[in-house]
């Protein structure tokens, strides 16, 4: 039996609610609201596993956004999981071309699934 010679590549995800969401986005970005998904890149190997991030999403908020968007829970979540994604592999949505740009690429996404 051979060994695994290729490389491995993990993200890890957490579920919170509101109140530890608030939390972190204050601790963070200095921001007290909540939020529906922070993206933490990591870029670190441990053991020939690279550790490409964790994204923490916000439970609350998405059941919110998808009564909003009139999508269903899953449907909403894997559009926040998708946008944390991008985030871990350099996107931005720190512009309205950016904000542009990474939606596309989402609805992209979430249109293969």
């Amino acid at each position: 039996m051979s060994a695994n010679l290729h490389r491995t590549e993990y993200i890890s995800f957490v579920l919170t609610r509101d109140a530890a969401m608030k939390s972190l986005n204050k601790e963070v970005f200095g921001q007290d609201v909540t939020t529906d998904v922070i993206s933490f890149p990591m870029n670190e190997d441990v053991n020939d596993t690279t550790y490409t991030g964790e994204i923490v999403v916000n439970q609350d908020e998405v059941l919110r956004n998808a009564k909003t968007y009139g999508v269903t829970y899953e449907q909403e979540l894997a559009r926040v999981i998708a946008h944390g994604v991008l985030h871990l592999v350099g996107y931005d949505d720190d512009t309205r071309q950016h904000k542009a740009a990474m939606t596309a690429v989402e609805d992209s996404v979430i249109a293969e699934i």
